[in-house]
């Protein structure tokens, strides 16, 4: 199967989105006048805090703008969903945090990736 993964890059994370039409799916979500980015991280927050994941303070959430970091995170996702493919067609969201040492992460500061 191949797969299409459309990213945003967040101050402190790496999304993926995996769906036909990203922006399409995103429409409904959107505010009038509001960039992608502002969209997901809204969508991202509301979703962890929703489940009781996670909760994310922004006051101390650290940002990463590493392009080298941003580089390995994407390439973690694309791993991990080569290895663990959809099994159904609906819109998928990934993420893995950037440079959070209050979250488990490797040597490079990139947390396990999440399926959302």
């Amino acid at each position: 199967m191949t797969t299409t993964i459309s990213y945003i890059n967040l101050s402190w994370a790496v999304v993926g989105i995996i769906d036909k039409d990203v922006c399409n799916s995103l429409s409904s979500m959107k505010r009038p006048n509001e960039p992608i980015e502002t969209t997901v991280e809204r969508y991202v927050i509301g979703y962890l805090c929703f489940w009781h994941i996670a909760y994310i303070d922004m006051h101390r959430i650290n940002k990463c703008s590493e392009q080298a970091i941003i580089e390995l995170g994407r390439k973690k996702m694309e791993e991990y969903i080569l290895s663990h493919p959809p099994a159904v067609t609906l819109p998928r969201f990934y993420i893995v945090f950037l440079n959070q040492p209050h979250l488990s992460s490797d040597a490079h500061g990139l947390s396990n990736v999440f399926c959302m």
